[in-house]
């Protein structure tokens, strides 16, 4: 009768079967086998005595220098320019293009050109003005649309 009542304890899970979750027995191994994954550096110079005057200063940066961010204006004056422009994409450098030197054929086809190797790279692409474009590379995202009364103002500026 106990056993009925045991199981029916079980079933409502106010106690556990010892039967079924009894695990095997784990040979514990002596420290001495054990290998450390990582090697503790040991330090052969003592830390110099600090004096009160001089301040601690604490790098915010967890001691990574900080990346310069380049963003390159070109004005292509042919096709023939255009790998090296994509080679700064690549090594993740920004580009804005101003294609005021080409006739509207061949600023076509470079437009077309790195704005695929853009695509490729996972990159972004905005179209700045009537000839300019920006193209930067997938750790820059451009944000924000510009309108076409900026553009007019900047040409009525320049007139």
């Amino acid at each position: 009768m106990s056993d009925f009542i045991h199981k029916f304890k079980v079933f409502l899970g106010v106690t556990e079967d010892f039967e079924e979750s009894e695990e095997p027995e784990v040979k514990e191994r002596p420290e001495e086998d054990v290998v450390p994954l990582r090697r503790e550096r040991i330090r052969k110079q003592q830390p110099k005595a600090r004096t009160k005057s001089t301040p601690q200063l604490v790098s915010l940066s967890g001691g990574q220098t900080a990346v310069q961010s380049r963003i390159f204006i070109l004005e292509p004056r042919s096709f023939a320019d255009v790998k090296e422009y994509v080679a700064f994409l690549k090594s993740r450098k920004s580009l804005i293009l101003r294609l005021h030197q080409v006739d509207k054929a061949e600023a076509q086809r470079i437009v077309d050109f790195i704005s695929g190797a853009t695509h490729a790279l996972e990159g972004n692409m905005r179209k700045l003005g009537e000839t300019i474009f920006c193209f930067t590379p997938s750790s820059v995202v451009i944000e924000g649309d510009l309108e076409a009364d900026f553009f007019d103002l900047i040409k009525s500026e320049g007139e």
